[in-house]
């Protein structure tokens, strides 16, 4: 699955007692392909073009589905099938009707941490249909900040409020999602920023209440920590210092760095990938933060290298990117991103 990164321990996971080589995800196809008899595997040998191998598995007494699917490539040696090609071919074909049956054979999985990986993938497909049709990630409207940056120097970055002006931002913002969504349901993850709360609160406007399913406020998905205050003749001199280091690197004095805010995207969205999965989230997620985060969140989700985040452009005010779910379980980004070129 491309959802980005993060592996969490598989849960509801049994061994099977009486085959050691499988470990078993639920499945309701487990049954008809562990039944399968001679005929099945004949037809599905025809299917991959393996047909010739036929009469050496029935005389290895390879006649049933359950047998068929502890086979490894190991076997296939031992059988006398020299052309790695043909092996290759079992192997894939074994690998995808076990995937079918819900079973990961264990014994291809030294590495315990490609089983994970694997287990999750597995685990993901199944819960494609509990997954938001889209995630969106929303810009705050424009603020007191983005108009005067002085205010930094005597108010908390937190506590800066959004301009008349973004307050109709926001209230555009919340009619084109409407258009975009129509009745469909939806979840809100907003930052506690006073300004992203704001911003929130008029998009919401544009939705029924049966639409709606929660609004959280999240710190995690807070603006970068620029520090306490900001002192305006200090300024030109601490952007020069982050021109030179780059946004991703460069640690504001007593405030966070973008790799901070990486790692802080990295936790976040393992919270979204449970709600996800449990079909908390509705139709749509939407993300209400700032302009960094956002670029950060993609950064992250997509893992694209540092570089290609520094020439990303920030969001404008109530500018937003949607990521649509695709059927093969990864997410499109549908939305055209300004940058510099390469």
């Amino acid at each position: 699955m491309a959802l980005g990164g993060g592996i969490s321990s598989p849960t509801a996971i049994q061994s099977r007692p009486d085959s050691p080589n499988f470990i078993q995800i639920a499945s309701k196809n487990s049954s008809l392909i562990l039944s399968w008899d001679s005929k099945q595997i004949e037809r599905w040998l025809a299917d991959h073009k393996l047909e010739k191998y036929g009469p050496l598995l029935a005389e290895q007494c390879i006649t049933s589905g359950a047998l068929l699917l502890q086979l490894t490539e190991d076997h296939f040696k031992e059988m006398g099938v020299t052309i790695i090609g043909h092996r290759l071919a079992f192997v894939n074909a074994i690998d995808k009707l076990r995937m079918e049956a819900g079973f990961l054979p264990s014994a291809k999985f030294g590495n315990v941490g490609y089983l994970l990986e694997e287990l999750e993938c597995v685990r993901s497909r199944r819960c494609l249909h509990r997954y938001p049709k889209r995630i969106i990630l929303v810009r705050h409207a424009q603020s007191q900040g983005n108009v005067d940056n002085s205010v930094y120097s005597h108010t908390p970055d937190a506590k800066l409020q959004i301009t008349a002006k973004g307050r109709i931002q926001a209230k555009e913002a919340g009619q084109i999602l409407k258009e975009l969504l129509g009745s469909e349901s939806l979840g809100f993850y907003v930052s506690p920023f006073v300004r992203s709360k704001q911003t929130y609160e008029e998009i919401r406007t544009a939705f029924t209440d049966d639409q709606v399913l929660f609004w959280r406020e999240d710190p995690r998905i807070r603006e970068q920590e620029w520090g306490n205050f900001q002192t305006p003749e200090d300024m030109p001199r601490v952007m020069a210092e982050r021109r030179s280091i780059g946004a991703f690197y460069y640690r504001f004095p007593t405030g966070e760095s973008g790799a901070d805010v990486y790692d802080r995207v990295s936790n976040f969205l393992e919270s979204l990938y449970r709600d996800m999965e449990k079909g908390k989230c509705g139709e749509n997620a939407v993300i209400v933060s700032h302009g960094l985060f956002c670029r950060l969140f993609l950064t992250r989700f997509y893992r694209w290298p540092v570089d290609f985040f520094h020439r990303l452009w920030n969001f404008k005010n109530c500018e937003f990117a949607v990521m649509e779910l695709q059927s093969e379980g990864w997410y499109k980004l549908i939305t055209e991103l300004m940058m510099d070129p390469a």
